[in-house]
C-alpha cells in the first residue's frame, strides 16, 4: 500500500505515506488516494485530528518523476485538477492537520507539508524546492505556503536557490513551528493535533478559509502553467539530467 491509515485514541488518525524504499514520492495515484482519505476524515465524526507523515525516516523525496512524461496538455492540468482538489482541502481541512516531517521534504513532499496548517520537524529534518532544477515551477501550492510562512523575499530565494534548510533554520525562519528528537515527530505532532482538537470547530474553519484564499490562486495558477512547463524541452532534459545523476543544461525552451 502507498498509504497507511492508523486510528489512535482521542478521535486520532495518522495518515503515512507508505513506499519507504523510494523515500514516499508523492505521484498522481498517491494525490488521488490521498484526496479520498482527507475527504472521508472530513466527514468522519469519530475523526478529531489527523496527523500527515511518512514511513521509513522521511517524509517524502517529491513528486514521482516516472509520472512525469509527455501527455497533453489537457491531459496534465486534469492531473492538477486532483493537486487543486487536494491542497485545496488541507489548507481548508475543518480539524487539526498536523505534519510530521523525519528525515526529507523535497519538492513535492515539501508543499506538501507547507499546505498543513502546523508543521513538526525532526531535528535531522531537511527542506529543499528542486522544482526549478527540473525546469517547473513550485506546485502543491507553495507559491503561497511558503511565502505565508518567512515572507516572500526569503520564500523567493528559497525556491530559486533549491538550497538545502536544516531543521534548526527551519524553525528560526518559522518554516516549520516545533522541533522534535529524532524519531518522535510523529509522537510530539499527535499531542498537538489533539490540543488543537479542543478548539471550537466553526472558528477553526472561517480562519482557515481566510488564510487559503492565496493558495486557491497559487493552485490555479499552476495547474495552468505547470502542464506547459512539463512538456518543455528543459523539463525533459531536467528529468534526464536527474536519472543520469549529471547537471541539467537549460536552453529556456
Amino acid at each position: 500500500m502507498s498509504i497507511d491509515l492508523e486510528t489512535r485514541g482521542g478521535g486520532l488518525l495518522v495518515i503515512s505515506l507508505n513506499e519507504p524504499g523510494r523515500r514516499n514520492p508523492v505521484g498522481h495515484p498517491v494525490r488521488q488516494e490521498l484526496v479520498q482519505i482527507l475527504s472521508q476524515a472530513e466527514r468522519d465524526v469519530d475523526v478529531r485530528a489527523v496527523v500527515l507523515t511518512g514511513k521509513g525516516g522521511h517524509f517524502s523525496s517529491g513528486g514521482d518523476i516516472r509520472d512525469q512524461g509527455m501527455c497533453s496538455i489537457a491531459q496534465q492540468r486534469e492531473r492538477f485538477a486532483t493537486v487543486k482538489d487536494m491542497i485545496g482541502r488541507m489548507v481548508r481541512f475543518p480539524k487539526p492537520l498536523v505534519v510530521a516531517v523525519e528525515g526529507w521534504a523535497a519538492g513535492a513532499g515539501f508543499g506538501l507539508a507547507m499546505a498543513c496548517p502546523l508543521v513538526v520537524a525532526s531535528r535531522g529534518a531537511m527542506f529543499v524546492a528542486g522544482f526549478t532544477r527540473v525546469g517547473v515551477i513550485p506546485d502543491m501550492g507553495l507559491l503561497a505556503t511558503l511565502p505565508a510562512r518567512v515572507g516572500p523575499a526569503k520564500a523567493r530565494r528559497i525556491i530559486m536557490s533549491n538550497r538545502k534548510i536544516t531543521a534548526d533554520e527551519a524553525l528560526a525562519s518559522g518554516l516549520v513551528d516545533a522541533l522534535a528528537d529524532e524519531g518522535q515527530a510523529v509522537e510530539m505532532a499527535c499531542a498537538l493535533a489533539l490540543e488543537e482538537a479542543e478548539v471550537a470547530p466553526l472558528p477553526r474553519q472561517y480562519i482557515a478559509d481566510w488564510f487559503a484564499r492565496d493558495v486557491d490562486a497559487a493552485l490555479e495558477y499552476e495547474r495552468q502553467l505547470q502542464p506547459i512547463l512539463l512538456n518543455s524541452a528543459d523539463a525533459a532534459e531536467g528529468r534526464s539530467a536527474f536519472f543520469e545523476k549529471r547537471t541539467p543544461h537549460f536552453k529556456g525552451c
